[in-house]
């Protein structure tokens, strides 16, 4: 593969606006350098779930029947701020300008499937038939694989290129699901007649304080990310919403979790409705995505461990703590 035309190919990429659900910039490039390679590709109906301009794009290119087929995939989205990006190429390495992201996540593994594709299609090289799966909405849950449609893939195993370092190799991931706690007190001015009212604010900062976040064991991790509630300054609050994620490598812990948690919420709550029979607590839960646990065995590893130790190049088993469209 031409490093330079990799730089160039990569330094193209991050300069296209591709903010999440507003990635039709960065796929007309894709497609347009698709068939100037006169590699087929589809699109398929994911943006009527996912939000975005424009769906996932599916490209093959075949070798040989008898071969396996692999799947290459990454997203084409990146995070705020990610318009306008000014790449700087400086000591050897790729930096933006300060004021946005670079937008190598994942403008890097777009890099490298292009140039992977293109290489092997132009070189006329013996090669594993290949399909492209180019997600949309990566960044925002995953949505772009969420809604891919999986009839179009024949490949049963790949490799999503979306990491934080060339040398792992990530092998084991968390689910991850989000839940949100919603606290209905009892409004009341809060200069005539605050004994009226309950405030969902001060019920929520209880829960708060008795539920355990941050890193629970090695493969757990509970964070309260958002909390918003209250009407007006001189209301007791009513209502108050606080949005949760619990992320771990196993079911039976997430499940015991997420009990517990809702065990300080009864608690919470029926200390309340002594006070105020109109007092309740709603919870909540949405699955986000499944955790992923790939064999040490499987073939994509072993052929990607393979190669690296053919080409002397140190690559590392590792788990996670994040998530991808590999989940």
């Amino acid at each position: 593969m031409d490093k330079d035309k990799l730089l160039k190919t990569f330094i193209e990429l991050v300069k296209i606006d591709s903010e999440s659900k507003n990635e039709i910039q960065v796929a007309e490039y894709i497609k347009k350098r698709l068939k100037k390679l006169n590699i087929p590709f589809v699109i398929d109906n994911s943006k009527n779930k996912t939000g975005s301009n424009h769906g996932n794009i599916i490209a093959k290119l075949n070798n040989n029947r008898s071969l396996p087929t692999i799947l290459l995939s990454s997203h084409m989205d990146t995070v705020v701020p990610g318009n306008n990006i000014k790449p700087i190429v400086r000591n050897k390495t790729v930096v933006s300008s300060g004021d946005t992201i670079l937008g190598a996540d994942d403008k890097s593994g777009l890099a490298i499937i292009l140039e992977t594709l293109e290489t092997l299609k132009t070189n006329k090289v013996n090669h594993y038939n290949i399909e492209a799966a180019i997600t949309t909405c990566e960044e925002i849950g995953l949505l772009g694989a969420k809604y891919l449609d999986y009839k179009l893939l024949k490949a049963k195993e790949g490799i999503v290129l979306d990491s934080t370092s060339p040398e792992r190799l990530v092998f084991k991931g968390p689910a991850s699901d989000y839940f949100s706690i919603k606290i209905y007190g009892v409004e009341s001015h809060s200069g005539i007649n605050p004994e009226l009212g309950i405030s969902s604010i001060i019920a929520s900062a209880e829960i708060i304080t008795k539920m355990k976040t941050g890193r629970i064991n090695k493969g757990t991790t509970i964070n309260i990310g958002k909390i918003h509630g209250g009407s007006a300054i001189n209301i007791v609050p009513g209502e108050t919403v606080i949005s949760c994620e619990i992320r771990s490598h196993s079911e039976s812990t997430i499940e015991k979790e997420i009990n517990k948690i809702k065990k300080i919420i009864k608690n919470v709550e029926e200390k309340y409705k002594k006070l105020n029979n109109k007092v309740r607590i709603k919870f909540t839960k949405e699955r986000i995505y499944d955790s992923i646990s790939i064999p040490k065995n499987a073939f994509i590893i072993r052929k990607i461990l393979k190669v690296c130790k053919s080409s002397n190049y140190l690559i590392n088993l590792v788990e996670t703590g994040g998530g991808a469209d590999a989940n």
